[in-house]
């Protein structure tokens, strides 16, 4: 059986992983959908999820997954490692033993409170070259209470990989 998912936009993939239940297209994929093919993927088995990507015709892909999606997500870039080329994600949970080694950016809100925190440091200290970084003024919902702060950081990472850089001027991330 395939994933439950919806498309939008056009330009490089991006499957974004959500929770079950979660399944909707929100602001933060509007603003995404202007620069990349947003595929927004309910969380399964690695299986299927493979499945629902290959059924989409997607050859590469970057990945982002929120809360309890991340771990789904990082079995699925294990799997799929010749594929993925990027992995964001967003409040996640502690990563289990194999983490991959694909440019990774940790995205976390600074008014989390739901131990998001430990788990996403944690992520940033075990996927080697990791990028942690904080969201002002957002809780666990980064995409959902700031998505255009969440859209440009998660954008600028996708193009850039490695030369990603964070401005200490301010901006939409840090108001």
């Amino acid at each position: 059986m395939s994933a439950r998912h919806l498309d939008t936009g056009r330009g490089p993939v991006l499957v974004h992983l959500v929770e079950p239940g979660a399944l909707r297209l929100t602001p933060a994929h509007e603003r995404l959908a202007t620069r990349f093919r947003v595929l927004v993927v309910e969380a399964a088995e690695p299986a299927a999820l493979a499945q629902a990507i290959d059924h989409a015709g997607v050859e590469a892909l970057s990945l982002l997954a929120t809360g309890h999606a991340s771990r789904p997500a990082l079995a699925l870039a294990l799997q799929m490692r010749e594929r993925v080329l990027a992995l964001v994600l967003e409040s996640p949970e502690a990563p289990g033993d194999d983490v991959p080694a694909t440019p990774t950016l940790v995205l976390l809100g600074t008014r989390d409170d739901s131990g998001a925190s430990a788990a996403g440091r944690a992520c940033a200290q075990r996927i080697p070259g990791a990028h942690l970084v904080f969201v002002y003024d957002a809780g666990h919902a980064i995409g959902s209470e700031r998505p255009d702060a969440f859209a440009e950081v998660v954008a600028d990472f996708l193009e850039r990989h490695d030369a990603f850089v964070i401005s200490r001027a301010t901006t939409v991330i840090h108001p």
